[in-house]
C-alpha cells in the first residue's frame, strides 16, 4: 500500500467534511463512533509506519464490541476477529466503522472489499 492511497482516503474524509479527531486513545475514539453511530476509526500502516496496535490486547477486543454493536472491522482484507493470533505481541492495522465506511477503506487502500460479496460472513456480525 502506498502513502498516496492513504492520502487519497484522507482527502476523501476532508472533502466530505468528516470531523477528524485524534485523542491519542483508541478507546475514546471508538467509543465516539459507537455512541454517535457514525464515523470511522483507522490506524493505517505504510512503508514508513509499521503497525502499533496489538491484535490480542487492543484490536480484537474493540473489534468484538464494534461488531456486536452492529459495526464492522477490517485489517484491510478481513474482519480483525478472523485474524489468527500467532504471538502475544502480534500487531496489525485496523479500521472500525459502518459497512460502507469499511468498504471504502478496503477499496481505497487495497482495490476491493470482501463486504461487497453477498453472503460472506463477517466476524462476530455473522
Amino acid at each position: 500500500m502506498s502513502s498516496f492511497l492513504t492520502q487519497q482516503l484522507i482527502n476523501y474524509y476532508v472533502k466530505e467534511k468528516y470531523t477528524l479527531r485524534y485523542t491519542g486513545g483508541m478507546v475514546p475514539d471508538v467509543n465516539q463512533i459507537i455512541v454517535k453511530e457514525k464515523g470511522i476509526f483507522t490506524n493505517v500502516i505504510s512503508p514508513s509506519s509499521k503497525a502499533k496496535l496489538r491484535l490480542l490486547f487492543e484490536v480484537a477486543p474493540l473489534g468484538f464490541l464494534v461488531e456486536k454493536a452492529g459495526g464492522y472491522s477490517s485489517d484491510g482484507y478481513q474482519s480483525v476477529l478472523d485474524k489468527e493470533i500467532i504471538n502475544l505481541g502480534d500487531r496489525t492495522q485496523v479500521a472500525y466503522g459502518s459497512k460502507n465506511e469499511i468498504i471504502r477503506f478496503e477499496e481505497t487502500l487495497y482495490g476491493k472489499s470482501r463486504l461487497k460479496s453477498e453472503g460472506v460472513p463477517v466476524g462476530a456480525a455473522a
